[in-house]
């Protein structure tokens, strides 16, 4: 099941993006992907994609909050970081977050 994607209309301003590589999609899979889909009733794998609505964003920021100190090793803190604000803002904005893997 894929979230509804809002229509921006036509305007890419609006839409920020961060692309990862395939060692931070190597490490999301073996070691953050089946909390997220557990806590965020989310369907991400492999290849996948998932719109995070403010509820999982909400759920999704929970996770990312609760991960122990030395969970993340230093090389993927970035995309962590980058996950934790992406999801504080589609909050604020009432908005969501898109996560292709």
């Amino acid at each position: 099941m894929y979230g509804p994607i809002p229509d921006l209309g036509g305007q890419p301003e609006k839409v920020e993006e961060y692309n990862f590589g395939e060692e931070e999609n190597e490490w999301l899979l073996n070691n953050l992907v089946d909390t997220i889909n557990a806590r965020c009733d989310s369907l991400l794998d492999d290849g996948d994609y998932d719109f995070f609505d403010v509820q999982k964003c909400n759920q999704l920021l929970e996770v990312l909050e609760e991960l122990p100190e030395n969970f993340v090793p230093e090389e993927y803190s970035e995309l962590i970081r980058v996950l934790r604000e992406y999801c504080i803002k589609a909050i604020s904005n009432h908005t969501g977050i898109a996560i292709e893997l």
